[in-house]
């Protein structure tokens, strides 16, 4: 067993640890996964950790290094460890490696898509809300799907809660689809029953080389419509997107993280 010299004060880590108010009888390894799951959801942690989590920052150093320590065989305890100043580390090391991975997956995407590193890093720069996670999902998706966000098949989309999620656009769905060997050709169809005007429903049919009947989804307006503009001036198109985009889903087994804000 080794322990490594901190090259900041106890006293520094503490106060850090202190922010963090851990539940009874909850593990460190779960509390860590819990602060970092809730730390990732910022633009840049790092940034977050260093105004919101210390009260003085006057008198810690401008470079703060966590001590590693390995444990083997044993707990933190029979080391003589601070628990909370254990987990902080941990933190601090699983934001470091998650950012290292943000660059290793932009430069996998960029090469994916033979599309220039430097504009998608800017493309990725200017999404300045954007929690690091969904931009690492986003990256990810691009490489398994072939989309490209700079020719908006690919992007985010925000809830009213707050909430980011990737989203495809009608163009990144339509790319898929015509794209996959299998495809066959497709069908829209309507109700005769109208709703302020719009049809009930519509259902798109989507046809396979492969399968002996069409892959068939059925979108109600009342169900998907929203207050989007778009919805607004165009009730009965975005119906239509929303048919596809689903039978689309199903029919080359395609899957988003979301599938239509609009």
């Amino acid at each position: 067993m080794k322990r490594s010299t901190n090259k900041c004060s106890e006293k520094h880590i503490h106060k850090l640890s202190q922010t963090y108010n851990q539940k009874p009888n909850q593990k460190p390894n779960q509390k860590c996964s819990e602060q970092l799951k809730s730390l990732l959801e910022k633009k840049d942690p790092m940034l977050y950790i260093k105004e919101t989590l210390i009260d003085d920052e006057s008198d810690i150093p401008a470079h703060l290094d966590i001590a590693s320590t390995v444990c083997f065989g044993g707990d933190v305890a029979d080391l003589g460890l601070n628990k909370e100043v254990v987990t902080t580390s941990c933190l601090f090391k699983s934001i470091e490696l998650f950012h290292r991975l943000i660059d290793k997956e932009l430069t996998k995407a960029a090469n994916a898509l033979v599309i220039d590193e430097l504009e998608l890093k800017a493309w990725v720069d200017l999404q300045i809300e954007l929690p690091a996670k969904t931009i690492l999902t986003l990256l990810r998706m691009m490489q398994n799907l072939h989309l490209d966000p700079l020719k908006e098949e690919i992007g985010f989309t925000q809830y009213e809660d707050g909430h980011w999620q990737v989203f495809i656009s009608i163009d990144g769905y339509s790319k898929l689809l015509n794209e996959h060997r299998q495809f066959n050709g497709l069908v829209f169809n309507q109700a005769d029953t109208l709703i302020e005007g719009v049809p009930e429903w519509i259902e798109c049919s989507i046809f396979r080389r492969d399968r002996m009947i069409p892959i068939t989804v059925r979108e109600y307006f009342v169900e998907v419509r929203n207050s989007h503009e778009l919805w607004q001036k165009m009730p009965r198109r975005m119906l239509r997107h929303r048919a596809l985009q689903q039978c689309v889903r199903l029919a080359i087994g395609c899957s988003s993280f979301s599938y239509g804000a609009i």
